[in-house]
């Protein structure tokens, strides 16, 4: 049965995300994305036409999940900072669960090397929901003073450290107590201290 673009094109993102998580964009040559998704090299050319074109979209797809999952995490307000960073900590607990390739992709990889306006379009705008949230939280007086983008970054690497501290496990086979305890250690890097 002949396969329809849709599915082709969307065999050839989840390839290259599988394979730009496990050997990284700069790692992964073409013909192993063609291969890893069932078509030939030249198919990868009529759905992407560089790899750059292929490594933004799929920025874009992972980028975009996280940034989707953020926003549903924090779609009811939250009665204190705390409870906010709660959210997001469930946020990214469900993402890194359920999108391990995505999550992994996007914490341990230079991006810089390829991104195109798009991308650093969505990239600075999942950068200011998250400083937004810490800026929110300095003004009620919850979070350590300092540079919003600094502490955001110490938070998200801390998460990425945990998860690379599990591998090979995912982060869904740690126990809500083990979660509970890093996002309280977390939280305890952002909270201003009495």
């Amino acid at each position: 049965m002949p396969r329809s673009s849709a599915d082709i094109a969307s065999r050839l993102l989840d390839s290259a995300l599988h394979l730009f998580a496990e050997r990284t964009y700069e790692g992964t040559q073409m013909p192993a994305v063609a291969h890893h998704a069932q078509v030939g090299v030249g198919s990868i050319y009529r759905y992407y036409p560089s790899k750059e074109a292929l490594g933004n979209a799929v920025f874009r797809y992972a980028k975009g999940g996280l940034l989707a999952e953020l926003t549903e995490a924090t779609a009811r307000p939250a009665s204190s900072p705390r409870k906010e960073f709660a959210q997001i900590w469930r946020g990214f607990t469900r993402f890194a669960g359920g999108s391990p390739a995505a999550f992994a992709f996007l914490e341990h990889q230079q991006h810089d090397t390829f991104l195109d306006a798009e991308s650093r379009v969505l990239a600075a705008e999942i950068d200011a929901f998250a400083a937004d949230i810490i800026e929110r939280g300095q003004r009620a007086g919850a979070i350590r003073p300092g540079d919003a983008a600094v502490l955001v970054a110490l938070a998200i690497g801390a998460f990425g450290g945990l998860l690379k501290s599990i591998r090979p496990l995912l982060v869904t086979d740690l126990s809500p107590e083990t979660l509970a305890d890093a996002e309280s250690a977390v939280w305890d890097l952002l909270h201003r201290k009495a």
